[in-house]
């Protein structure tokens, strides 16, 4: 989740002015040290503002750690009725469906975790380098591609927005020009760790180029 994206789903969410103590399951939430620390952002811009509100998280994930409430798999029909229980009024699935082979399955499980009347907000990335976490099936579908995961649900809104690039990311490192030597030297060496090196080197077409990502919120009807 890129910083511009956090502030803009947590505006979304609080325009839909759910009442205090609503439910929100956050999917594919990672760790507490990854949304405080390593991303911190994300608490920062994105779950703080909505926590104040009175929306209540239910971090899910795979992986058992400090900061996740629920652990499982949203495929495994056993874990979705265990979710379901919590009445959920908002889901929130941020940049996860790229990493899997069958995201429009996955879409339709997480649909089923959330209320009648209720929301899931869902970001991806439109134009964005290849980042394996562990794959990267280069999925970037657009607004109306991502909407369609959801067929019979209501759009509220769906849009796509610039959210920064490298050469960004390279200043906030605080020696944009060493940095940038160290990048460019990494990338003409591709046969020192292949995998890696395609991460790596998949970055320098966005040095200038806006990285770019589709967000849509939509109600499930009654």
């Amino acid at each position: 989740m890129r910083p511009r994206e956090a502030e803009t789903l947590a505006r979304w969410v609080l325009e839909l002015d759910l009442p205090r103590g609503a439910v929100c399951l956050n999917i594919g939430s990672s760790t507490k040290r990854f949304r405080e620390i390593e991303q911190p952002h994300i608490e920062e811009k994105f779950i703080e503002p909505l926590k104040a509100s009175g929306l209540r998280f239910i971090h899910c994930d795979m992986k058992e750690a400090e900061g996740v409430d629920e652990i499982g798999d949203i495929l495994d029909p056993a874990f979705r009725t265990h979710l379901r229980k919590h009445e959920a009024d908002l889901l929130v699935c941020s940049n996860l469906l790229e990493h899997l082979t069958n995201p429009q399955e996955f879409a339709r499980a997480c649909g089923e975790l959330v209320r009648g009347g209720g929301f899931a907000l869902f970001s991806v990335p439109s134009s964005y380098p290849y980042h394996a976490d562990p794959i990267d099936t280069m999925l970037r579908p657009t607004p109306s591609e991502l909407t369609a995961m959801l067929p019979g649900w209501n759009v509220v809104k769906a849009v796509e927005m610039k959210v920064g690039d490298y050469w960004q990311d390279l200043r906030m490192s605080g020696k944009p020009a060493v940095t940038l030597l160290k990048f460019l030297a990494r990338v003409m060496m591709p046969f020192y760790r292949p995998q890696h090196w395609r991460s790596i080197a998949g970055r320098l077409p966005w040095l200038f180029r806006p990285y770019q990502v589709s967000i849509a919120l939509l109600e499930k009807p009654q």
